[in-house]
Parts: structure tokens; C-alpha cells; sequence
């Protein structure tokens, strides 16, 4: 990062200049807001965002060295920063009270980041909204459009970019079909056509996304759909004053295997469509990492807390508007649901499989045997009565 940002952020103000009063980011206006006098004070943003070397990543300006604080959850686990004006919090991810440790902030502060765009209010509306389309949880769950508690988390993420070399080699197969004469019977039958392969490809992948930490699993994380390269601007601690930023679990080494893995299955597809394949027959591939970089990044989620019944229920709300209208948010979650309605789902759809098979019943002509003037029953047909109501059985 560059060292004139470094400058210009020594001078930015922390508290309000009219009133003295604690400022927080505003993601409507994008500048700092003073919730006692309702003033707004802008502050120098830049979106000139650089990729790192690997060999830089510990010449990483360190948390401790902004106006930060660390809090760990004696509850779970978590770990993230908050402003140093923040005197008590709770765990985003549990809700239990935190213990703030301003020791604890060695860890690398990020190059950039996704500002919300969502206010705390737009979010609950968001989850309101998705908690009325969970059709199968309880009433009082889904008309509670707000969550027990609610945080603006900034989540933590490394993305890469790689350029490969694949040298590919070996045998794929494509389904095939043909139609073939049998007993004076044409048939058609499927067959795997083998070939051998041989060949280079080149590939170049932008912005490689691995979750920093295990809060949020990776279902729900790119569920969110964070990564809007548009949005990103250089990180400041600005865009941290009334939200918490989430320390990394996953460290950077340990990101840059699962981003391969990545980039490894994406070559590997894209060498099978290339061919038309559909069957592996021994297909080697050999890849060189040509040129690797790397940022560390910050995306914005609000999580949501839910208690019922004495279990705490999580919803993630994206920090990003999905539509131009800024109307709509993605969320993911758990709810809980109601065993009544699962009951009544159940028995519906088996009183209406009954009723189908009545109606079956009732249309059917001859469907039961003749039993006879003395009601005698053969009970070798019997087996055959008990495949149901839709065989015609002889007479």
C-alpha cells in the first residue's frame, strides 16, 4: 500500500468535527456520520487497487498498527477488530459478551475491501422479507421481521490471480450411439468412442475467492456473491468505524492450495469440453503456475442471530445490493421449522395419494376377479390382487 495513503490517513477525524461525538460509516452516503448532530464528514477514499507478490505478505502493514482493537469470544472462538472507540461488544456469530485484547493484533490488516451498501436498517428489511418466504418455519419466527441481534460484519477473503501452462496427456472417451440389427430387430445402442489426447493449454484466472475463516461455510459464502470487482477500494479504517472486521483463520499458504485446487478442476473441465468427453480413460495433466499474486480482502455481511427455543438460528445478509434498483440482497441462513406444518404437509400428500388411488379404483371396470355366486376366492389369484387395483385380473 502506498505510503501517501499511509499520510493522509493520520489526518482523517475519528469524532465528529462539530459536536466531538464518535462517528460511523455510512453506507448510503459513503462518508462519516455523526448519529448527535446528523453531520455528515467526508474522507479520502481511493479504489486504486493493487495485487501483491507473495514474497510480500510480510511487509503487510499489521492491525496493531491502526487505530483498532482486538476482541476474541470466549464462546466460540471468534476473533475479529473493531474501532478502539468501541467500549463493549458481543460475538457477532454467538451473541455472547466478548473480552477485548488489544494485544492480540498482530495479524496482517488487509489491502482492500467491499464497502456495505446496505444501512442496518435495509438488511433487516432483507431478512424480513426472506424470513416470510420460509414457509415450513414457525408463525412467530417468520413475522418477526427482525433478528434478536444483528452486526455488520467486514469478512475476511484471499483472492488470486494465475497465469498456468497444462501440458495434458492420455485417453478420453465420448458416449456415443449407433443402431445395430438384431434378429432381424434394429436396436439402437450406446458405446464409448476412446481417443488419445495430447496438447497445451494456457489459462489465465482472475480473482481466485477463498473464505478467510470457517464462521461462515462455504455454501453461504458464495451464496452471498460478494466479489463485485467494481466495488473494491484501497482498505482505510474509515470504513470501519461502526462495523467489526473478522481476523483470518485460513492462512494465506493454506488458501493458495485450495485456489489450486480451484484453478485445477476448472482446467481439467475445461480440457473434457474441449473434447466433447465424457469419460476419463487415464487423462494426466501437468501444471506450471506461470505468475501467481494475491490480495487480502474484506467483504461486508451482516449477521443475524436468532434464538428460538433456545437454539440460535444464524442468517447472513450480503452487504451488497443484487439489483440496480438497490431493492434487493441475498441471504443465507438457517431457520428453524415447525413439526406441525411438516405433519400436515405429510398427511395432506398422502390423504391426495389416497384419493388418487381411489379415484383409480372407482373408474376401473372388472378390476377385481369373479369371485363367484358362494364368494368363493381362488387364493392363487391372491398374489396377483395385491399388485393393486391396476392390473385387469382374469376371470
Amino acid at each position: 500500500m502506498r505510503t501517501d495513503n499511509k499520510v493522509q490517513r493520520k489526518s482523517h477525524q475519528r469524532k465528529c468535527p462539530n459536536c466531538g461525538a464518535p462517528l460511523r460509516y455510512n453506507p448510503a452516503s459513503g462518508r462519516l456520520a455523526c448519529d448527535h448532530c446528523k453531520s455528515e464528514t467526508e474522507f479520502f477514499k481511493s479504489d486504486d487497487v493493487v495485487e501483491r507478490e507473495f514474497s510480500e505478505l510480510f511487509e503487510h502493514v499489521k492491525w496493531n498498527e491502526s487505530e483498532v482493537s482486538c476482541y476474541r469470544c470466549k464462546n466460540c472462538g471468534a476473533s475479529a477488530v473493531l474501532p478502539r472507540t468501541t467500549l463493549a461488544t458481543t460475538c457477532p456469530y454467538c451473541s455472547s459478551p466478548v473480552v477485548i485484547d488489544e494485544n492480540d493484533t498482530g495479524l496482517v490488516r488487509p489491502d482492500s475491501l467491499v464497502p456495505f451498501e446496505l444501512t442496518r436498517d435495509d438488511a433487516e428489511r432483507q431478512l424480513g422479507k426472506w424470513k416470510r418466504r420460509k414457509a415450513y418455519a414457525p408463525n412467530s419466527f417468520r413475522r418477526n421481521g427482525k433478528a434478536c441481534s444483528i452486526t455488520g460484519v467486514y469478512t475476511p477473503a484471499w483472492t488470486f490471480d494465475l497465469v498456468t501452462s497444462s501440458h495434458y496427456y492420455g485417453r478420453l472417451g465420448r458416449t456415443c450411439t449407433r443402431t445395430v440389427r438384431y434378429n432381424g430387430k434394429t436396436h439402437t445402442e450406446t458405446y464409448v468412442k476412446w481417443f488419445d489426447v495430447d496438447g497445451v493449454v494456457e489459462r489465465s484466472f482472475d480473482d481466485v475467492f477463498v473464505s478467510g475463516n470457517n464462521h461462515i461455510s462455504v455454501n453461504d459464502f458464495d451464496g452471498l456473491e460478494l466479489t463485485d470487482q467494481a466495488k473494491y477500494v484501497v482498505y482505510g479504517d474509515e470504513y470501519l468505524q461502526g462495523y467489526v472486521a473478522d481476523n483470518y483463520t485460513v492462512e494465506p499458504n493454506e488458501a493458495y492450495g485450495i485456489a489450486k485446487s480451484k484453478v485445477d478442476s476448472q482446467i481439467y473441465t475445461g480440457i473434457m469440453d474441449e473434447y466433447d468427453a465424457d469419460h476419463d480413460g487415464g487423462l494426466k495433466v501437468d501444471t506450471v503456475v506461470v505468475q501467481r499474486s494475491f490480495k487480502y480482502m474484506l467483504l461486508p455481511v451482516y449477521v443475524a442471530n436468532c434464538t428460538y427455543r433456545g437454539k440460535v438460528y444464524s442468517q447472513y445478509v450480503s452487504g451488497l445490493f443484487c439489483d440496480d434498483n438497490k431493492s434487493v440482497a441475498r441471504v443465507r441462513g438457517k431457520a428453524p421449522v415447525s413439526p406441525w406444518k411438516v405433519l400436515v404437509t405429510v398427511l395432506v400428500c398422502l390423504a391426495a395419494v389416497a384419493g388418487i388411488i381411489a379415484a383409480v379404483i372407482l373408474t376401473s371396470d372388472n378390476w377385481l376377479p369373479d369371485l363367484g355366486n358362494g364368494w368363493d376366492l381362488d387364493f392363487k389369484l391372491l398374489p396377483k390382487l395385491l399388485r393393486g387395483p391396476f392390473n385387469r385380473l382374469p376371470k
